[in-house]
């Protein structure tokens, strides 16, 4: 029902959490060196900020569909309860505040160490652990080189 009524806005609302943390991304990978990137790129105030658009998405799940059941906690039962619209922007929403913490952390450390990362941020971006891993591996990789 939600999706059948609420398709135009549900669509609305996942571009436009997508468009909010669109600048922060840009901006790390492509102007890292601006003060003004250094300054709101921190990984406790941006990400919690967005945190909001979380707290918000529960709580249209909540009060305005009611949270479908959950029918058990193997991969069919999980997979039918996200296919719920809202429990999928709910979600989302998670999925975009724990990638932007976790590039905004990398972002910041490298730029502590002095070297660019636009490949682990764009990898963070899209994979999330994977960009985390190719930064783990890029530090291990630079310790050896430069013992």
């Amino acid at each position: 029902m939600v999706e059948v009524f609420g398709s135009a806005q549900l669509n609305r609302a996942f571009i436009a959490m997508n468009l909010v943390v669109l600048p922060f991304w840009v901006a790390m990978i492509v102007a890292p060196s601006n003060r003004w990137v250094w300054r709101m790129a921190h990984p406790f105030m941006v990400p919690a900020v967005f945190s909001l658009v979380y707290v918000y998405a529960v709580y249209l799940l909540v009060t305005v569909t009611g949270v479908p059941p959950l029918a058990g906690l193997e991969m069919k039962a999980m997979r039918s309860f996200i296919n719920h619209p809202l429990v999928f922007l709910v979600v989302w929403a998670h999925y975009l505040a724990v990638d932007l913490f976790l590039g905004m952390s990398i972002y910041r450390d490298a730029a502590a160490r002095k070297i660019r990362v636009p490949v682990e941020l764009c990898l963070c971006w899209i994979f999330g652990p994977i960009g985390l891993l190719a930064y783990v591996g890029r530090l291990a990789w630079l310790k050896l080189t430069f013992r």
